[in-house]
């Protein structure tokens, strides 16, 4: 019998054969995409996870440094990489009017390329006040950038612009003692951005390609810096916030909202985490650190809450599950780690300062990075096990981080450190 022959008689089964080798590919390029030398957003792919099987351990200002890149101008977003480019934001001056976009080798520390913008919308500079705080996102295309100016921008990978937005003049300007600080998100279409603030606030995507409007949704007035996390659920991505006293859900092509939680407080900056069915939201309010079970329709506050947290909050830092267990940590510096099933309190610990950058899983490790330039390395489990602390005087608040296959980024205002 003839292949030809063999494959008309037994069509059924070819067709089988065919989604069969269709989905291990679809496996074989996600597991590929995770793996690849990409951070490509807000707290890597908005999970704190790093697939890398060697990162730094240990590290000083004189041990296991591989280069140093002094920034032009102050910036507290994380940096960014696709393949040796690593991508970052600053802006200068009184009113924080310049604003830069910066891009830098992933292997050798040297400054690629530099763009330089007037901001659309200025804002007095304040310690208390947001300075480039957004972190972009890339992906094999483009490189997306949001300010709290309101300037939304796409970029090749070789700096050219090939769309720019001004929001601020679009939709209006920000009533904000704090400024804004949400990063970017991803969908297959889209780039997510959250505007939040006392003023008119909305949720936005638009489109990759072109910066045209895919969908916009008006939200309650309520100022905060938390980031969209995009999931896949049941074949659909959808889009998770958890802000101004609720958690909810919105679909990621149209921007109808899917489900809520209400009757939350102090949920305005760490961003939401999620691992299978669990989502977990921090708060700075004790007993407003929740567990949720995604699913539902409409209003599932009296559904869905499977736990809160008695004590362990979170202030900045968003919380990190890992291996069946949640991490927070406190606005005085105490780390918490919770069961995921059940909420029980495992361990606290004294870290000995207040974190601004999310904590960072990776190869059975737990990196917690400090306001005091420390970073300090414990075993991920169910008992406290310091591994390492490392100091590096020169960071006066490590505000982001991005880990890559033997090496970390730390980002501080106006420098960026490899640690190899």
């Amino acid at each position: 019998m003839s292949a030809k022959t063999f494959m008309q008689n037994n069509k059924p089964l070819m067709r089988t054969l065919w989604l069969l080798a269709f989905s291990v590919l679809a496996v074989v390029s996600n597991s590929a995409e995770k793996s690849s030398p990409h951070w490509p957003g807000f707290r890597g792919h908005g999970d704190s996870h790093s697939v890398a099987r060697k990162l730094p351990l240990s590290w000083s200002a004189t041990q296991n440094i591989a280069w140093r890149a002094d920034l032009p101008g102050y910036g507290q977003s994380s940096p960014v990489v696709w393949g040796d480019r690593v991508f970052l934001t600053a802006t200068e001056g009184a009113n924080k009017e310049r604003l830069y976009v910066l891009c830098y080798s992933l292997k050798s520390g040297k400054q690629l390329w530099r763009k330089e913008f007037a901001a659309t919308f200025t804002q007095k500079d304040d310690k208390i006040v947001s300075k480039a705080a957004p972190t972009p996102a890339v992906d094999q295309q483009r490189l997306y950038v949001f300010f709290e100016s309101g300037d939304l921008f796409g970029f090749d990978h070789q700096g050219n612009v090939q769309w720019q937005r001004k929001l601020a003049d679009e939709y209006g300007g920000y009533k904000t003692n704090h400024g804004l600080g949400s990063s970017l998100a991803l969908t297959e279409r889209g780039v997510v951005t959250l505007v939040a603030h006392s003023g008119p606030s909305y949720l936005l995507a638009v489109d990759k390609q072109f910066g045209k409007n895919l969908w916009k949704v008006e939200r309650a007035a309520a100022g905060g810096w938390s980031t969209p996390l995009v999931i896949e659920r049941e074949g659909k991505q959808q889009i998770l916030l958890s802000i101004g006293g609720e958690v909810s859900a919105y679909d990621a092509i149209a921007g109808n909202q899917l489900w809520r939680v209400a009757g939350l407080k102090g949920n305005n900056i760490p961003s939401p985490s999620v691992s299978g069915d669990w989502l977990i939201a921090g708060s700075s309010d004790k007993a407003m650190s929740v567990a949720v079970k995604l699913g539902g329709q409409g209003d599932v506050t009296n559904e869905r809450v499977a736990w809160r947290a008695s004590e362990a909050t979170a202030n900045f830092a968003s919380p990190l599950i890992h291996q069946g267990r949640v991490y927070f940590v406190s606005k005085v510096g105490v780390a918490y780690c919770l069961d995921l099933a059940t909420g029980q309190e495992l361990w606290r610990e004294r870290i000995g300062g207040e974190c601004w950058a999310s904590p960072l899983a990776a190869n059975g490790r737990v990196y917690f990075f400090t306001n005091e330039g420390y970073s300090l390395v414990t075993e991920a489990g169910a008992t406290f096990k310091q591994l390492a602390k490392n100091e590096l005087p020169e960071l006066d608040r490590i505000y982001g981080v991005a880990a890559l296959e033997g090496a970390l980024l730390l980002r501080s205002g106006r420098r960026l450190i490899k640690v190899q």
